[in-house]
């Protein structure tokens, strides 16, 4: 189906940043782009308008929706929601081979610019799929894959002698759920996330400051 096809296409190029917060889209130049008429490029754009990646401006057309603290506070609050619950699942339901395959993210050794963005993505999914639920991991990998957003407007953060850091506290994460161990699971995912937002709202008001 075209318009899912269309839809598919330009979420993945606004989750990456390729299509920027507060770029505008027009409906008749996206149809040329695509090859396509008018209908289903608006089809995708309305499913983009529910999903709040997208908004309408009244007598213009459509712009990607900007980035705000609000909407991330909400966002990662959502998302960390999720994958506490989920952690809380793989503690107790997650097969010990399951358990041991997370060693694969002990490491890192490629461009913390780009290619972390992805190891971090599969890292925090890889996590929420272990909970054996697949309807609360699939909302929780949905709501990772949105914050990229945001990780990317901080991935300054993520450069230079603390880069390692992040990966460290991942190791943690996986050695709590290796022993079991909920509690300590738990906080640790809780703190990692929300240095996230942090460091994304530092990004935030470098940006305003700069404009």
């Amino acid at each position: 189906m075209q318009s899912k096809r269309i839809y598919g296409l330009l979420r993945q190029q606004i989750l990456t940043c390729e299509l920027p917060p507060g770029r505008e889209l027009r409906e008749q130049e996206l149809a040329q782009a695509f090859d396509v008429s008018k209908s289903p490029v608006r089809e995708a754009l309305q499913q983009l308008v529910s999903e709040g990646l997208v908004i309408v401006i009244p007598r213009q057309g459509y712009r990607v929706a900007p980035l705000s603290l609000r909407d991330a506070n909400e966002l990662f609050t959502f998302r960390l929601t999720m994958e506490l619950a989920c952690l809380a699942e793989a503690v107790k339901n997650a097969s010990d081979e399951e358990l041991k395959a997370l060693d694969r993210f002990r490491e890192f050794d490629g461009d913390y610019e780009s290619q972390f963005i992805t190891y971090n993505r599969d890292f925090h999914c890889t996590l929420a799929r272990c909970s054996g639920n697949a309807r609360m991991a699939r909302t929780a990998c949905d709501l990772i894959e949105e914050t990229e957003r945001l990780v990317r407007m901080s991935v300054s953060a993520v450069r230079g002698p603390n880069a390692h850091k992040f990966v460290e506290e991942h190791n943690a994460i996986i050695s709590a759920l290796q022993a079991r161990d909920s509690r300590r699971a738990v906080s640790l995912l809780r703190a990692h996330v929300a240095a996230a937002i942090k460091r994304f709202s530092a990004a935030l008001e470098w940006t305003v400051m700069q404009a």
